[in-house]
């Protein structure tokens, strides 16, 4: 049984004539706090010397953590003449340094926002930063940020494409706050199944006590650590949207209520069952046990909710959908549908990144059967799949493995039993005929 980590982070990074949104921070921290969640509020310079005694205070008492809101990295023409790497680069180490003066306690090795930028990986690494949030996974052209392609959890970044995973080490990706995986995916509105408070509320998912399906998205967060060495559930909420101070007039004070409400059930529900750590301590956590990418092996199951409001999840289905697997390497994201060996999509992290595809392959090969023999205590399974090109696969095989290991399999990547529900093997394929034998031994 692996662990389920929560974390909890909220932009506070707004401010305006001397003032940044406190009201909103300390509603957070007061509805978070009791449960023992250690917040870790992602700050500006600015902000961080405004609220500089109230975040000490925290931090004192309570564990809070602070990350770096990263500034705005576009550059003026003179800029890009004399360098942008450099130039950002020490625009940068200047925000970090100018947070760093005002709390002088703060360790500041997670960076947030700007992970758009096709420079920021090395950007992060040059100034010694271990951790990016910000990450959307499924989202397309939301709040101008297109992240479809990208696994879920922790990844360590590709220094060329901060989409996919690094071959080994490197900074380490983190979502902005974490999804259902079986709606976002099958529904492609990764934004309205979330762990955002305004998102799901607004869709008409969840209002106030009757967070009933968030409680379903969190079990199957926590079911997941059967298979999983860790689990992160990250969720975020911004600051200045939890209340209605000049210059950040987001939601009514009703809204603002029902926000608190229901953070406040979900922390109540989640926090017995999982890990609460800050972000710099789930970064730290996920490098000291993974010296790459760790594979990670979800089953979602779907969580019922009321239909969605159409005027919110404009062009949405509602479902219902079937089980689905999700897995992701170093290599490849894939996703299963309950009875179909086959993936239903390959996202091939060889293939170029481009907004039309998102790294999927554009033809799936099938999985053929051609042997499935038991004997007294061992089962022997052969299947050929036919290739037009080279490409990681897998094929899940549904039902009760539980009895078995895996003994002996030519060309296995890896290979995972979930008992009581599947057996995973993941492959590459070249071009044409691929024939895979399998032995499963009896424990």
């Amino acid at each position: 049984m692996g662990e389920l980590v929560y974390t909890f982070a909220a932009t506070a990074a707004r401010h305006r004539d001397g003032a940044t949104c406190l009201d909103g921070m300390r509603l957070l921290a007061d509805t978070l706090h009791p449960y023992g969640v250690r917040v870790t509020w992602l700050v500006s310079p600015e902000s961080a010397s405004i609220a500089a005694p109230q975040l000490t205070a925290w931090h004192e008492r309570f564990g809070d953590d602070v990350a770096l809101a990263t500034p705005d990295l576009t550059l003026g023409a003179q800029a890009r003449l004399s360098g942008a790497f450099d130039a950002k680069k020490t625009q940068l180490a200047a925000a970090r340094d100018a947070v760093q003066r005002v709390l002088p306690w703060a360790e500041l090795v997670v960076a947030a926002g700007n992970h758009q930028d096709p420079e920021i990986v090395r950007l992060l690494e040059a100034l010694g930063f271990e951790g990016l949030w910000g990450f959307c996974w499924e989202q397309i052209e939301v709040d101008a940020i297109t992240d479809r392609g990208c696994p879920w959890d922790f990844y360590y970044m590709d220094p060329d494409d901060r989409l996919r995973p690094a071959k080994d080490r490197g900074v380490v990706a983190m979502e902005w706050t974490a999804r259902d995986l079986l709606k976002s995916f099958h529904s492609g509105n990764p934004c309205l199944y979330s762990t955002d408070p305004n998102d799901v509320a607004r869709g008409g998912l969840c209002s106030w006590e009757n967070i009933d399906y968030w409680k379903g998205l969190a079990d199957n967060y926590f079911r997941n650590t059967r298979w999983n060495d860790q689990v992160f559930l990250l969720q975020h909420q911004e600051a200045h949207e939890m209340e209605r101070g000049e210059g950040w007039l987001c939601y009514t004070e009703e809204d603002i209520r029902e926000a608190a409400v229901m953070l406040d059930a979900f922390a109540r529900y989640v926090t017995p069952r999982a890990r609460v750590m800050t972000l710099a301590e789930a970064v730290r956590a996920y490098r000291e046990r993974n010296p790459h990418t760790a594979s990670s092996y979800m089953l979602w199951e779907d969580t019922p909710h009321p239909r969605p409001n159409p005027d919110y999840a404009w062009s949405t289905c509602p479902g219902p959908w079937p089980r689905t697997f999700l897995h992701y390497d170093r290599g490849a994201q894939m996703m299963f549908v309950d009875g179909k060996v086959e993936p239903v999509c390959i996202r091939n992290y060889r293939r170029p990144w481009d907004a039309r595809t998102y790294y999927a392959e554009p033809i799936i090969p099938r999985a053929r059967l051609m042997r499935n023999t038991q004997y007294a205590w061992r089962r022997e399974i052969e299947i050929t799949v036919e290739s037009p090109a080279a490409m990681p696969y897998g094929v899940t095989l549904w039902g009760d493995y539980s009895l078995y290991q895996i003994a002996e399999a030519p060309g296995l990547i890896e290979g995972k039993i979930l008992p009581r529900e599947l057996l995973f093997l993941r492959y590459d394929l070249t071009p044409g005929t691929n024939t895979f034998l399998v032995s499963l031994q009896g424990k």
